[in-house]
This record gives C-alpha cells, structure tokens and sequence, in this order.
C-alpha cells in the first residue's frame, strides 16, 4: 500500500468464477462488508429444477396441466442475464418428451425485451448443441408488426406481445430472481413484459412507473411497476414459471416454479433473506463490485444500489469486467446529454423522468433506464471505474474517473479523504440494502 499507511486484513470483490482481493488505509473506518457466507448446495442446476418441477408453488405439476395435444412456448430470458438456460431448458424438455410431446410441439422464444437479438453463438450457449438442433427457436422483436393485444395498461397503452404466446396451449416462463432497481426482484412476470412485449408498451409502462414511491430495489410493496407487470402477465396468460435463485456469490442457490407470481414472491422471499441486508449509515466510500452483471449498460446497475447508502459528495467505486466494452452507442448517449444538460445533468434526467421522456428516442428501454439513473446518481456522488476493458477515455465520457486497478483506486481517494467510512459490497448486483431513509429521485 502507497502512502506510508499499514493496512487492515484484506477485503475481497466477487468477480466471475473468482475473488478481487484489496486492502484499506488503516484510518478508514468499514461500516459494512456485505460478503454473507452461503452455502453450496450439492446439487447440479438439472436436479434443482427437476425438484422444483414436481413440487411447483401455486399451481398443478405440469404432468397434471399438459395435454399430448398441447403446443409449448417456453420463454427464455436473453443473454443480460446469468440464468442457467442450457441446463434448466434441458430438465424442461426431458420432462416435456417423458409426457409424451414431441419436439415440433415445443418452441423456445428468447425474451429480449428491448435488448438486441441474440446471436448464432449465444443461442447455442444458451440452448445446448442437442437442443438446437431438436427444438426451434424465435428471438423476440419488440418492433415487429405481427404484435397482438392482450389488454390496456392503466394509462390506456395497449399491452402487445409476441404473437406466439396465443398460438401456444401452454407459456413456461424462466428467468432469475435478482435485484432490480425499479421492479424490486427480476423473474417472474417480467418475462412478459418487458420480455416479449413491443417497444411502445414497454416504453409507456418504464417511463409511467420508475418515479412510482415503491418503485425501488428490493420492493414489491405498493409498487406499481411491479403490479403492471403482473397484471401483463396475467393477461398474456403465463401459464408456469422456472426462476432461478442465487447466492451472495453468484452460485445457483435453488430454483423455484410454479406460478408466476406466487412461485415469483416465494423466490423473493428466499432471496431476500440473504441478499438483503441492513445499512444503518451512508458512508464516505463505497466500494462496489457489478457482478453478476457483466454486460454494457447492466453493470450501472450497482452505482444505483450503492449510491443509495453513500453520503452526498461521496464516492462510490465501481469494479467491473464488461464483456465486450461499454457500447459505443451508449457513451454516445452520455456526450449527448452532458451537451443537452448544460452542465446540470441531474436536472436534465429529472426532467425528463417527470415528463415521461426518453432521453435518447427509439434506444433500448434498459439503455435509456441506465444513462437516467447515471446521471441521477453523479449528481450527487463521484464514481471511480475499474475495469480492463474499459478506457480512461470512456470512462470520462460516462462521467467516471477510471483506474487500473482498485488499490490504485482507493489510493486516488485516500489522497483527499485520508479519514474515510467506507461500505463494501461484495456483489453489487446481487445486493438488496435495506434503509430507514426514504428513497426519492429528488
């Protein structure tokens, strides 16, 4: 350690498939050091779901619900996320062929949502080579003209979705149960929508509901985000849901199913007790990983989670491996709202999350989620990116400071805050932190 100063015993950051360790000044002071221990199953991904199939919560097993007529849609999420799809998809249909369905009665539909589709490649990662070349498979296309209603939300928008999902006799839902900034948890009716729902509902259903008071991280309590989407869901008629449940270290912890909101709130029950985690002060520091979100606009999602339980003027530091760089698109979206903001870019996200605007049109929902709760979040903290695949360059653009490394990190803060609190969050992205304050955008 630079600087002169002997150190505490080191600290670590969750990164892929391994640990980032790092060591504090003495004269820092940790208030927390979220790294709860959790315990490894024993169980392969295949033997959970199978488990969670014949027991499913809220609903018959599917041997009790499938004809040998039946047409199967199974909606996958797509590649934002770290669900195990190869290995639940492959218990799935094992269990579908043991009913008595053949593989032309079986189509998987990737919920993308307002994301980019999927390539040749990541649909054989997420399928299986077997499994591709037995089942079809459709990338969804939110701007698609073959679109049908299923209902109105409540600010009148028609609810459209991919048009496979009437065709089906029977919608099977898998996704993760993780931390989400607005919905409170991902997985369940979220594979609806934004899942496989056209640009224009998502679009009215994100910028209507993400200022709503218990639209927040953690929370499905009188939260309207959420309870649209259930009703989306109900109205597409989801039929079954597979949700994969995660530990503080990102290792499958179990898989629930059954009902799309029922099995979804017992997920999130189980989740929570050991995701969420009591933060009784806002410290000068918070150092963060983005694990498990590894992909472009996603590892934002940890700034959000921390800046929360950061002091106003504080600084937050933000580890993250970004498979495949930060977008160009993206930081292109950042210098076009630094030269829109005038050099008030908080005010500049405000507004136009109070007029139900989207900051860059026809972009991606997540993308326009991800640059307004950015620049929220720099209004009031700092933000120090480390990361290999992201340039000192890029990071300016986005607004951050960059380091090579996080001891390079905590030595450019300890440089003016020799006498620092600091938080760790070991996995940001799946980190719940529960506050007394209220949580406002103002």
């Amino acid at each position: 350690m630079k600087g002169g100063e002997s150190v505490m015993h080191e600290y670590f950051l969750w990164q892929t498939g391994k640990k980032i360790y790092f060591q504090l000044p003495k004269s820092w002071q940790v208030l927390i050091n979220v790294t709860q221990e959790f315990e490894i199953s024993g169980k392969t991904v295949y033997q959970m779901t199978s488990e969670s199939l014949a027991n499913p919560i809220g609903t018959l097993p599917l041997e009790e619900i499938i004809q040998p007529s039946h047409k199967i849609l199974i909606i996958a999420d797509d590649m934002a996320r770290p669900t195990p799809k190869k290995e639940i998809l492959a218990c799935l249909i094992d269990n579908l062929s043991r009913l008595g369905l053949k593989d032309d009665q079986i189509h998987i539909l990737f919920a993308t949502g307002t994301h980019r589709q999927l390539t040749g490649q990541e649909v054989e990662m997420a399928m299986g080579k077997e499994l591709l070349e037995r089942i079809r498979y459709t990338n969804h296309d939110c701007r698609s003209e073959n679109l049908v209603s299923v209902g109105r939300l409540k600010t009148g928008g028609e609810i459209k979705v991919n048009k496979l999902l009437l065709e089906a006799d029977l919608r099977i839902g898998i996704g993760s149960i993780i931390p989400h900034p607005a919905n409170g948890y991902g997985g369940g009716g979220k594979i609806i929508l934004p899942g496989v729902s056209g640009y224009e509902t998502i679009r009215e259903h994100h910028t209507t509901h993400q200022i709503d008071e218990g639209a927040y991280i953690g929370n499905i309590k009188n939260n309207g985000f959420y309870e649209e989407i259930c009703e989306a869901a109900r109205l597409a008629n989801l039929n079954f849901i597979i949700n994969a449940l995660y530990s503080p270290g990102g290792e499958i912890k179990g898989i629930v199913a059954g009902h799309f909101e029922k099995a979804h709130r017992h997920g999130i029950e189980l989740s929570s007790k050991e995701l969420a985690v009591q933060i009784d002060e806002d410290a000068d520091v918070s150092i963060v990983s983005a694990f498990p979100h590894e992909e472009g606009p996603q590892v934002m999602k940890s700034i959000s989670m921390a800046a929360k339980v950061t002091k106003r003027g504080g600084t937050i530091i933000l580890v993250a491996r970004v498979q495949g760089g930060i977008p160009e698109p993206f930081i292109q979206a950042f210098d076009y709202a630094y030269e829109k903001a005038n050099g008030d870019p908080r005010g500049l996200a405000l507004e136009y999350i109070r007029e139900r605007k989207l900051i860059v049109e026809n972009a991606a929902l997540d993308f326009n989620a991800a640059l307004s709760y950015t620049l929220l979040d720099l209004g009031i903290v700092n933000v120090i990116m480390v990361s290999k695949e992201v340039s000192k360059n890029q990071a300016m653009r986005l607004g951050f400071k960059h380091a090579d490394t996080l001891d390079d990190a905590v030595q450019m803060v300890y440089r003016n805050v020799p006498e620092a609190t600091v938080n760790i969050f070991s996995a940001g992205g799946l980190t719940v932190p529960i506050v007394q304050k209220t949580l406002s955008f103002c």
